[in-house]
Order: C-alpha cells, then sequence, then structure tokens
C-alpha cells in the first residue's frame, strides 16, 4: 500500500483528532507539518494537496483528501479499521456518524470556532483585545448548552459515545472541547458537567492522546497566561509553532 501522509498542525483541533486516532488504532502516518501559525497552509505546494488551505489533509499515493471526519472514515475503511471504531452494525455506524454530524454545528461551532478562535487563540497567538464582555457571556452560554448536551449523550451511551469503549465520535468532539485547556475559566464552564468532566479524564489517560495532544499541552499553558495578565502586545503568531515543534 503506499504510504499515507498527513499534513498535520497539533495546533488545529481536527488534525489532532485524525493524529489521535491514528496512534489509537496503530495506523502508520507520515506527519508532514504544516504551521497555520507561520502561514504553511497557504503554500502552493500544499495547495496543490488542498486547495481550501485546511489542515489536516492526507495524500495516499496519488489520491488527497481534506476534512478531518473523511479522512478518518477512509483511515479507518482501507485499514479495516471500521468495525472497531465506527461501529459493527448498521445503528452503531450510524449513531457514531449523528455524532459527528452533531458535532459540526455544536460543540465544534460553539466552542471553537465561535468562541475559543475569537476569545482565546487570537488574541492570544497575535495580541489585541477579546471581545467585549457582553459578547463573551453569550458565547459561553452557546457553549454551555453544547456541553448540556454532550452531557445528555454521554448518559444516554454510557462511559463513552460508543458504548463502553471509544469511537472516531469521541475522538474528534474530545479534541475540540481540550481547546478549553487554554482558557483561565475552563473549570467554571465545564465543571457543571461531571460526565462531561470525567469522558475528557478518561480520554486523556491514553497513550496515543498523549502523544498526540502533547505539542498543544505544552502551548495551552503559555497561551493562558497571556490570557490572565490580559497582555495586548501585538505579536508574531509564528511564536505558537515555535512553542509546539519539539514536543512534536
Amino acid at each position: 500500500m503506499p504510504s499515507l501522509t498527513l499534513f498535520h498542525d497539533p495546533t488545529s483541533e481536527p488534525s489532532r483528532a485524525v493524529h489521535w486516532f491514528a496512534l489509537e488504532a496503530g495506523i502508520e502516518l507520515e506527519l508532514e507539518l504544516t504551521w497555520l501559525t507561520r502561514g504553511e497552509h497557504q503554500s502552493p505546494e500544499f495547495l496543490k494537496i488542498n486547495p481550501a488551505h485546511q489542515v489536516p489533509a492526507l495524500k495516499h499515493g496519488k489520491f488527497c483528501l481534506a476534512e478531518a471526519s473523511a479522512i478518518i472514515l477512509y483511515l479507518a475503511e482501507i485499514t479495516g479499521r471500521t468495525e472497531s471504531w465506527v461501529g459493527s452494525s448498521v445503528a452503531d455506524r450510524a449513531r457514531t456518524h449523528r455524532f459527528m454530524s452533531w458535532h459540526h454545528t455544536n460543540t465544534r461551532k460553539t466552542i471553537t470556532l465561535d468562541y475559543a478562535l475569537p476569545v482565546l487563540l487570537m488574541p492570544a497567538y497575535k495580541g489585541g483585545p477579546p471581545p467585549g464582555n457582553d459578547q463573551i457571556g453569550q458565547l459561553e452560554n452557546n457553549l454551555r448548552r453544547s456541553l448540556a448536551l454532550l452531557e445528555i449523550f454521554l448518559a444516554e451511551q454510557g462511559r463513552y459515545l460508543g458504548g463502553e469503549r471509544p469511537s472516531i465520535a469521541d475522538l474528534f468532539i474530545a479534541s475540540d472541547v481540550f481547546v478549553l485547556d487554554a482558557d483561565p475559566a475552563r473549570d467554571k464552564l465545564i465543571g457543571p458537567f461531571p460526565g462531561v468532566m470525567h469522558w475528557l479524564n478518561s480520554l486523556r489517560g491514553s497513550v496515543a492522546c498523549k502523544t498526540s495532544h502533547a505539542p498543544w499541552n505544552a502551548v495551552s499553558p503559555r497561551i493562558r497566561e497571556l490570557l490572565l495578565t490580559k497582555d495586548q502586545t501585538e505579536r508574531d503568531p509564528a511564536w505558537v509553532a515555535d512553542a509546539c515543534q519539539p514536543y512534536v
């Protein structure tokens, strides 16, 4: 089989999810680091892989594929991991797809895209002020509604969204929730949801999670410190890639 190359930035939540899955499932990938904060996703070479200039992207021989959920499903299928990571029955697989679809307009949207990017990441990466308190309050409310639904889903399904063992949906969703590790308000936001907290802690225990998230775990305390000190000095966002690189 031709080699599998993942164009990867470990500060990207979907990119971390793909890497995490590959490690959990024992799938060998060549990592081609493509740092967003260095602008490497805009290079002419990368645009030949994914003209939408987003990571992750996969190259398998001459075949190129973008979008994390599609990549994970493709990897599961070509390596025979569909039954163990997507589901062994039609109903199990449908449930996994349901949570993956739900994630895009709920946890992915309310936690990362609407909240973490403007409130946490951009102020820390580049400097400048975060949104006003009224706006942050509304974004936090939206985030809590997604976490409340996730709490219900976990209560219904068991230890994980996949039941008694994790599925690709668990890895996919948790990678976005982990972005809140950079937030000084993390415990206030997640604390009211003990099922979510227990689920996250269970997932964190795996070697694959620790390995795939090591760069993010190294940089998130620095982000939190910048936010706590309210340092709004303009800065080159490449510092994020520099801080993460030793841990890849």
